[in-house]
């Protein structure tokens, strides 16, 4: 039976240097959640596009932090709460339901740390 390693053990993380973790991604440089601005359509129905993005975000046991312009405009942080964690699946769904009521090309999504 083999049992599941802790990549965030303080034992494996004594072992590796700053570079190391910074490369792995573990310890101080876990990437915690990600930056998103959506620039909405001209003729988008923003608060259906409010509710159905704040549902999401809820259904996945994620927050968001930010705020909306009241015009066209939508940016935030996407960041975990209590154990969940925002995997790549979680976050490329996120990016698609905000691309499918954002103008091509205008939109951008970037990693936090």
């Amino acid at each position: 039976m083999t049992t599941a390693r802790n990549p965030n053990s303080t034992r494996r993380l004594k072992r590796l240097n700053n570079r190391q973790r910074k490369k792995m991604r573990v310890g101080d440089y876990r990437e915690l959640g990600f930056h998103l601005t959506i620039n909405l359509q001209a003729d988008a129905d923003t608060d259906g596009l409010l509710d159905g993005w704040l549902s999401r975000v809820d259904e996945a046991d994620v927050s968001f932090g930010g705020h909306f312009d009241g015009k066209d405009k939508l940016e935030g942080v996407v960041f975990p709460i209590s154990q969940t964690k925002i995997t790549d699946a979680l976050r490329g769904e996120l990016i698609a339901l905000a691309a499918s009521a954002q103008r091509s090309g205008n939109a951008g999504s970037q990693r936090a740390a």
